[in-house]
């Protein structure tokens, strides 16, 4: 993808608001040259004052001229105000046309990406206020043209009069903007720096209030101790931010106070030629004015906006590198034009996902993984096979693997050596719609009831579904009691919202996955926050709704899965042993071990109630 940079700000813009852009744009162009009219205009007010009291004439030009002046401060109130306002309009326009391709180009990144840190924090400067940044950029860049317009104007007018001096001033000026460059390169540098002590920072600030934490708050007691340590990060990152601007500050002046003295030598040299008739008093009057005007342009506006437009530099290139950063196929071809599509349809574009029709065999042939950035192997040389209509189980220690094969067949990662096969072929060319998932770190969306279950179907949901699905899950009888039934909003997003215990959100994501349509069931330690009782109640009931599709369970509780036909037992990135829960426990190996140390803890726990 091309990149981009902070003059690409104006193709966004008018293509998000043309009329008002251009109309912003011909205003600051018009304000650039009011101080050039001004200075002419003050200074042929003057001499023709002066004339007019020695010759007593050219009132109706004095008049002229006094109607211009008023004209033109006029102008620039107005302006001032329709220029804001048009700032306004623009920032809108963009949240509603531009900001949505940010966060659609977000929304499409593959899991890889958002699983890296530093990416999450290019990826939250970006998109924070991404429409303010563009029409900011945009506004710094007219800044700069009408900075140096009305410089340029008066330097041309000096230029007319004392030739040297005007390129002096220009001369000075120069090694400023150099360091303007450099400063506003740094501060953007500086600040994304801050970026991850800032999200730190929010850690810990979300301890001290979030409603989650309250319980473990009050019973630790450790408010005091995470206090002190926001405070810390946040003096830290108050004191880092001075020092870099306290820099820039002295850096951008320290260069400045150059066009300060020479605008004293300007003084100096055009007091005695106004003494000697060379230079006259309105023009002499009207340069003092420009000039003092001109050094402030100069020495600070001017290098404060090439530091900006720097700092926007910084901001577009990220911008370019999130815009090029890989997508998930998958979700990208959900987001693609008709036109694409049809080609998908003439065989000129390869397809972005296949539907599966019927699922038949699920595959891993020698698959290898490795997380992005770790030389540490997950999967080594991985196979196994599954098919339509059987119960499988994956088991096996913390960091055996199993949940890795879980985002491998959901297409998470992409990255693997070997093959992932679907009926047969490479399960990147399908889409996921054969994928039903309950994972134990399930979203809980601050949404209504209903939409909390239907989220992940396409198409409508009848009432009867609805209810059927949450009888089945033994959710119905909670959502009944709840104030609006299944249009409650949970969260505690609003004042009359609803929330649930954590149990009840995990019958939530089991009656999303009961309600889908996929013939493979995907379930991740879907119980752990259930009690044994409940959880094989649950099992009993999504074993007699299953009938007929494939189920794929991860569990540390082993005896919740024996109603599984095949168990895998995956220790060390490899299948272990495999088979029923009869044959495992027959041959005493890993699994028949993990199954009796488990059982031990009830065993003696009974033992220990009754004595």
């Amino acid at each position: 993808m091309k990149k981009i940079h902070a003059l690409d700000a104006v193709k966004i813009v008018f293509q998000a608001d043309a009329a008002a852009a251009g109309l912003f744009f011909l205003l600051r162009l018009l304000q650039a040259l009011v101080p050039t009219m001004q200075t002419l205009a003050v200074a042929a007010f003057v001499d023709r004052v002066t004339a007019a009291g020695a010759m007593g004439m050219q009132e109706k030009e004095i008049l002229f001229l006094v109607l211009l002046l008023v004209a033109l401060v006029a102008f620039s109130w107005i302006s001032k105000s329709m220029t804001d306002l048009l700032e306004q309009h623009m920032e809108l326009r963009l949240r509603a046309v531009f900001k949505p391709r940010v966060v659609e180009k977000i929304s499409r990144l593959n899991y890889a990406a958002m699983e890296n840190g530093s990416v999450r924090d290019k990826i939250s400067r970006v998109n924070a206020n991404a429409e303010g940044r563009v029409r900011e950029a945009y506004g710094s860049l007219l800044w700069l043209l009408e900075l140096i317009l009305k410089a340029g104007g008066i330097l041309v007018i000096l230029f007319t009069q004392v030739w040297w001096l005007a390129f002096v001033i220009l001369a000075v000026s120069i090694p400023c903007f150099r360091v303007a460059m450099k400063s506003g390169k740094e501060d953007y540098e500086a600040q994304a720096d801050m970026t991850k002590a800032g999200r730190r920072n929010e850690y810990y600030h979300e301890m001290l209030k979030k409603r989650e934490y309250v319980d473990e708050r009050t019973i630790f007691g450790y408010q005091e101790e995470y206090r002190k340590r926001f405070l810390e990060q946040y003096e830290a990152a108050r004191r880092y931010t001075t020092r870099i601007r306290l820099k820039w500050f002295v850096k951008m002046k320290t260069g400045s106070m150059a066009v300060i003295v020479v605008s004293a030598v300007f003084l100096a040299v055009t007091i005695p030629l106004t003494w000697e008739g060379r230079l006259s008093l309105g023009m002499f009057m009207a340069l003092t004015n420009a000039v003092f005007g001109i050094v402030q342009n100069m020495s600070w506006d001017l290098t404060y906006s090439i530091d900006r437009i720097a700092w926007y530099n910084q901001y577009f290139q990220e911008l370019s590198e999130v815009l090029a950063m890989p997508e998930d196929r998958l979700a990208a071809a959900e987001q693609a034009p008709a036109e694409e599509h049809a080609m998908v349809r003439s065989g000129v574009m390869e397809p972005f996902g296949k539907t599966i029709g019927e699922f038949r065999t699920l595959e891993f042939r020698n698959v290898s993984f490795r997380y992005p950035g770790t030389d540490r192997a997950i999967l080594k040389n991985l196979s196994f096979r599954i098919q339509a209509g059987e119960k499988y189980a994956f088991v096996g220690a913390n960091g055996a693997g199993k949940t890795t094969i879980i985002k491998l067949i959901n297409g998470l990662y992409q990255d693997y050596e070997g093959e992932i096969l679907v009926n047969g072929e490479d399960i990147r060319a399908f889409d996921r719609d054969f994928l039903s998932n309950v994972f134990q770190d399930f979203a809980r969306y601050p949404l209504s009831v209903r939409d909390n279950i239907t989220i992940g179907r396409k198409g409508e949901v009848t009432d009867e579904e609805l209810n059927a699905a949450m009888e089945e899950a033994g959710l119905l009888s909670i959502v009944e009691k709840l104030v609006d039934g299944v249009d409650t909003v949970l969260g505690k997003v609003k004042e009359d919202s609803g929330d649930l215990s954590g149990g009840e959100w995990q019958k939530i994501a089991l009656a999303r996955c009961i309600l889908s349509k996929a013939p493979v069931r995907i379930l991740d330690e879907p119980t752990s926050a259930m009690d044994p009782i409940y959880e094989s109640a649950v099992y009993r009931r999504f074993q007699r709704i299953s009938v007929g599709k494939t189920v794929i369970l991860v569990s540390h509780r082993l005896a919740s899965v024996k109603m599984a036909d095949f168990i895998y037992v995956i220790d060390n990135g490899c299948v272990a042993e495999a088979g029923s829960h009869s044959r495992l426990m027959k041959e005493d190996g890993l699994y028949r071990k993990m199954y009796e140390e488990q059982a031990k803890w009830y065993v003696e726990e009974d033992v220990a109630y009754e004595s």
